[in-house]
């Protein structure tokens, strides 16, 4: 019953957000400053539903920026784009390993968010590492004081151009050992004047070396592999504080949805042990005496399947099967009760299932989902 009474639908065609539960959801957001949905990537209903909530949340509430999860100067080039997707399109084909995520679905959000992107005011915020390797190098060999230095930055990108693939998206950043100490040195030779476009440039480079390095390292047995997460969420928050300070003011405080991966959306601690970016924005916006709202997107094809990357668990919320429309589920109504909830699993998913139902506000179920086209790229599915 409780269950049942928390569990609204709504619709979401044509770029509409609608229905008792889209209506729900907005009545609990007046005072939110930040909205978070956590995703599984790759999914093709996720992006479009991702659309309607952002287009709702800028008619009613005034929202106007969308952090992502993706290549900050990837970002900065789409929001001088301002909505043209053939631009973006051939951006993604261009450099293949560029826009991390860059489904037709994905591609089609960001042509469709950055169309409110001014001059010096991108409606796009990127907060991942650099994914592309070339474009930085490209742009550094312009910046570069001396022949010795540009020769070797231009080493390194004939290197990175003829790695970077789309089939093997981390050869040269994550896979290679060698990539870290030769993009230190690099950045050493050049000397860059702190906060200088080449310094910009080059810290970006050897912060995401350095916590692609920990993955790497990690899958090889050696006990760092935390420092990936940490690292990563840490930069997500800089990068984030870098643009909301180029826009608050002490009248305006900027409101940001957020699109990232699932486990970034815990508050508290993700299940890889870092505390995540929105984290920090719950804790933020209660600095600034507001609140933010998360919600966890569950897309359904094949249920069994989709209930298992999130958890078996997810049962004990959903026992009557997959939901055959598209449902809001409120988590807050469900927090006091989580015992009971937690009670009926194994011990063994016990933590993750009390975990995720105070990590999150909401959980959004999309049904009928599939995995995400790449048509407009020829890029190989995921």
């Amino acid at each position: 019953a409780l269950l049942a009474a928390n569990t609204r639908p709504f619709s979401y065609a044509d770029g509409k957000l609608a229905g008792p539960g889209a209506d729900f959801m907005f009545g609990q957001l007046p005072t939110a400053q930040f909205v978070f949905l956590g995703e599984s990537h790759h999914d093709r209903q996720t992006p479009i539903f991702a659309g309607a909530l952002y287009g709702r949340l800028k008619q009613e509430l005034g929202y106007r920026y969308l952090a992502v999860e993706q290549d900050p100067l990837a970002i900065d080039a789409i929001n001088t784009y301002r909505g043209d997707l053939s631009r973006i399109v051939a951006l993604s084909k261009t450099y293949p390993t560029h826009i991390g995520f860059s489904s037709d679905q994905d591609l089609a959000l960001l042509a469709l968010v950055s169309k409110d992107a001014r001059s010096g005011d991108p409606s796009i915020w990127g907060l991942e590492q650099a994914q592309g390797v070339a474009p930085y190098l490209e742009e550094l060999v312009t910046l570069a004081s001396n022949a010795a230095t540009r020769a070797t930055t231009q080493g390194l990108l004939d290197e990175a151009r003829l790695k970077e693939t789309r089939a093997n998206q981390g050869a040269f950043i994550h896979d290679d050992p060698t990539t870290l100490s030769r993009l230190t040195a690099l950045k050493t030779a050049f000397a860059a004047k702190p906060g200088s476009r080449a310094d910009v440039l080059l810290t970006g480079l050897v912060t995401s070396a350095r916590i692609y390095s920990y993955n790497r390292r990690a899958n090889a047995g050696e006990r760092v592999g935390l420092y990936n997460n940490t690292e990563r969420e840490a930069l997500f928050k800089r990068s984030f504080m870098t643009h909301y300070r180029q826009v608050a003011t002490a009248k305006t405080l900027p409101r940001v949805m957020f699109k990232f991966g699932s486990w970034h959306g815990y508050r508290g601690r993700s299940p890889g042990g870092a505390f995540t970016i929105a984290n920090f924005a719950h804790e933020f916006a209660i600095a600034n005496g507001r609140e933010a709202y998360g919600i966890v997107v569950v897309p359904t094809g094949g249920y069994e399947a989709d209930v298992t990357e999130e958890g078996p668990w997810m049962k004990a919320l959903f026992p009557d099967g997959p939901p055959k429309q598209p449902v809001i589920l409120d988590l807050r109504a469900i927090q006091p009760w989580s015992r009971v909830f937690v009670n009926q699993v194994p011990v063994e998913q016990q933590g993750a299932l009390r975990d995720y139902i105070f990590a999150h506000d909401a959980v959004v179920v999309l049904p009928n989902s599939a995995k995400a086209s790449w048509d407009l790229t020829g890029f190989p599915v995921p």
